[in-house]
């Protein structure tokens, strides 16, 4: 239990996965005391999110597990491809196929947006990295098996209090901490602060099953990691399901852990249970001697929605799928939670210090990551219409059509010289969704609307998808750009990210004694690149991408977003407040 009723702590954190483990990791790597409660008595058992974004794996590099999930991440020979096919069985065909999530022909693409890689790992092999370093660095805090019911506050007190039950048993402890993070997955406390969900919700009813075969072997190209099955005689792709294998790697046949997602409803079973969904699978692969060994089943919903108010109270923030659900088909959900966090832990570390000062920083947690939510709930809920709306439409598919048409339409594929389809880009090579948000509220002096911001919106207005536009106009990602040890032969090589401080803003200039230094305090920490700096522009990227001239700067924050870029004549940055970023 945690210590006396007397105690109050900086930070509880509700909820113990990938949200509220790297809530843990960012307090403790700030020094910030905190404590988290899981109800669960550990880890997650079902695999949940799988692919692991550049923005996020760059978050995982500040807190000192990149190189870990890595080393157990999906190889790239078997996690570089996505497929459409009819079954895996004698009579299946490869309608079609495409690179995707940066490998292949997008490898060099995708390598100029980060210095971290795209990375493919179920949440079950993920979460114990996760709490393994949190426990490394704060051994106290994480508290399982203790299950909050309640958060309330009090007008006038500069606490809110928890009640938590540890170990299914009575009475429940009151817990008090000054603020407080909701990343519970929206099981209760959404709903239970009174904050209305907004988008669409209850769309279709899933189930997925998590089993163990030595399915490999049948299957005719082991690059396709997601392998979607789209049957003629069902319908199409909607009405099927889709596969993907999920480690633990290297692969043995003895080892071999899949899941097949679809809609239990397809095939009216009478029961969802272990040999029921096992009879599914080999239906859906038509592989009726396949042996399986069903690990769990995980019936969920289909949802697109966003909390309206991500900051309910003074003391409680909503975060993951406690402030938007969002379907998988892009999987940008996990990545989303992740960095709602990240935007909102440098935020509270300064309100920590000076609540009356920065309460107003708070609330721009809520104008930067709700509009963020919303957009991603909204994409990847195109993705999953696009299945049957886009993908079977264009292979001449419809529920409507009798199987004899689905399989005509289908014929034109099976010929090796057809070029197949690049079809559902924003799925599966996307790196506008996937690095090239950005927040427009913190475009203070409007630099953006000159520009559609760099080209990162559309004509329309809309954020554009398919490709990365790297920007330092306020309220952008920083670039991604090499920098080296000025005269050092073949000196250290560090990604502009590397620099930026966990507990200052980083500003960045061009040339040493223009007056940046002067800057220089608890709440900025300055570095130069180029003349006169400890870093050189390796590549030359900085220079083409920093958006300011020889004599200016930029200033990033301690979450990699541009808070300000100009020169000293444009505006001094002393009048800069931190409330506008």
């Amino acid at each position: 239990m945690p210590g006396s009723s007397d105690e109050i702590y900086p930070v509880a954190i509700i909820g113990g996965g990938p949200v509220g483990l790297c809530s843990s990791i960012l307090l403790s790597l700030r020094g910030i005391p905190h404590v988290l409660f899981e109800r669960r008595p550990s880890t997650s058992i079902h695999p949940k999110a799988c692919g692991i974004n550049q923005r996020t794996t760059e978050i995982f590099r500040k807190l000192g597990i990149e190189e870990d999930v890595y080393a157990v991440a999906g190889p790239p020979e078997v996690t570089s491809r996505t497929a459409w096919y009819t079954s895996l069985g004698p009579e299946g065909k490869e309608i079609a196929s495409r690179y995707a999530w940066g490998a292949g022909p997008y490898a060099e693409e995708f390598s100029k947006h980060s210095p971290s890689k795209y990375a493919t790992l179920p949440q079950i092999r993920l979460e114990p990295i996760l709490k393994q370093r949190a426990q490394e660095l704060n051994s106290e805090a994480l508290k399982y098996r203790a299950e909050v019911t309640d958060v309330r506050e009090q007008e006038g007190d500069d606490y809110a209090v928890l009640k938590v039950r540890f170990n299914g048993q009575e009475p429940e402890q009151d817990v008090r901490a000054r603020f407080v993070i909701c990343a519970d997955g929206g099981r209760s406390f959404t709903d239970k602060l009174g904050v209305r969900w907004l988008g669409e919700s209850d769309i279709h009813n899933m189930v997925t099953a998590h089993f163990r075969s030595p399915l490999s072997k049948y299957h005719p190209d082991p690059r396709n990691f997601i392998t979607w099955f789209t049957r003629p005689d069902l319908g199409g792709g909607v009405r099927t399901g889709f596969l993907y294998q999920i480690g633990p790697w290297p692969a043995q046949p003895e080892t071999e852990e899949w899941v097949l997602v679809c809609m239990p409803g397809a095939m009216n079973p009478e029961r969802i249970d272990s040999e029921a969904m096992a009879n599914r699978v080999r239906e859906t692969l038509q592989l009726p001697d396949l042996p399986i060994d069903m690990l769990s089943l995980s019936p969920w919903n289909v949802n697109a929605i966003y909390a309206e108010r991500y900051r309910p109270t003074k003391r409680v923030f909503l975060a993951g799928d406690a402030a938007h659900r969002i379907p998988p088909w892009g999987a940008l959900g996990m990545n989303t939670g992740v960095q709602d966090v990240t935007n909102l832990i440098w935020k509270l570390a300064l309100a920590l210090q000076d609540e009356a000062k920065y309460d107003a920083l708070l609330d721009i947690y809520d104008t930067e990551r709700k509009p963020i939510g919303e957009r991603v709930g909204r994409t990847s809920l195109y993705n999953l219409r696009s299945h049957s709306l886009v993908m079977d439409a264009a292979l001449g598919m419809s529920a409507d059509n009798s199987p004899e048409q689905n399989w005509a339409a289908l014929k034109p594929y099976f010929d090796p010289t057809h070029p197949g389809t690049q079809t559902l880009d924003s799925e599966f090579k996307a790196p506008g969704a996937e690095v090239g948000w950005f927040y427009p509220s913190a475009d203070f002096d409007g630099e953006g609307a000159r520009s559609r911001h760099d080209g990162q919106l559309t004509e329309a207005g809309e954020l554009a998808t398919e490709f990365y536009y790297p920007s330092t106009i306020p309220g952008h990602n920083v670039p991604h750009a090499w920098l080296q040890n000025h005269g050092v032969a073949q000196g250290r090589r560090v990604a502009v990210f590397d620099l930026i401080p966990l507990r200052q803003m980083l500003l960045l200039a061009r040339q040493r004694d223009v007056g940046w230094e002067q800057l220089e305090g608890d709440l900025v920490h300055v570095e130069v690149v180029g003349e006169g700096g400890d870093w050189v522009d390796a590549d030359g990227e900085w220079a083409r991408q920093c958006g300011v001239s020889e004599r200016g700067a930029v200033v990033v924050r301690p979450d990699g977003i541009v808070a300000w870029r100009g020169r000293t004549t444009y505006r001094k940055l002393s009048e800069f407040s931190l409330s506008e970023s």
